[in-house]
């Protein structure tokens, strides 16, 4: 297994977390950290966008493997440490040790052909 992705910029919702078209529908995500310092990432899933806290409900790691969150079959997120699986639109884990917990979302919105933090 590979070490997770590591964000260095802090987005405080002063610049964008990426452009628009560089985020494919059920592709892989963008990673940001927070100003609080928590690691987040932000995916499209069947058109729509959904944020969330890069941390496994089970054992609070992070949920990314060389640079993704979906496991092969590109339905779920899945954390590749314990086989928890997670509904991406809905954060609602549906398999594994953590079952019927949610990841914690990050409101994302997206505007001017790119994607914020969502203010307010």
């Amino acid at each position: 297994m590979t070490e997770p992705s590591t964000p260095t910029i802090l987005f405080d919702g002063t610049e964008p977390l990426g452009a628009s078209a560089d985020l494919q529908d059920n592709g892989k995500p963008f990673f940001f950290q927070l100003p609080n310092g928590q690691k987040a990432f932000v995916i499209r899933w069947q058109g729509q966008l959904h944020g969330w806290i890069n941390e496994c409900q089970h054992a609070s790691v992070p949920m990314d493997f060389d640079g993704d969150i979906l496991e092969g079959g590109r339905q779920f997120i899945l954390c590749p440490y314990h086989g928890a699986i997670y509904q991406p639109d809905t954060g609602k884990c549906v398999g594994g040790p953590c079952r019927g917990s949610s990841l914690d979302a990050v409101a994302v919105e997206e505007r001017d052909g790119a994607v914020w933090l969502k203010q307010g």
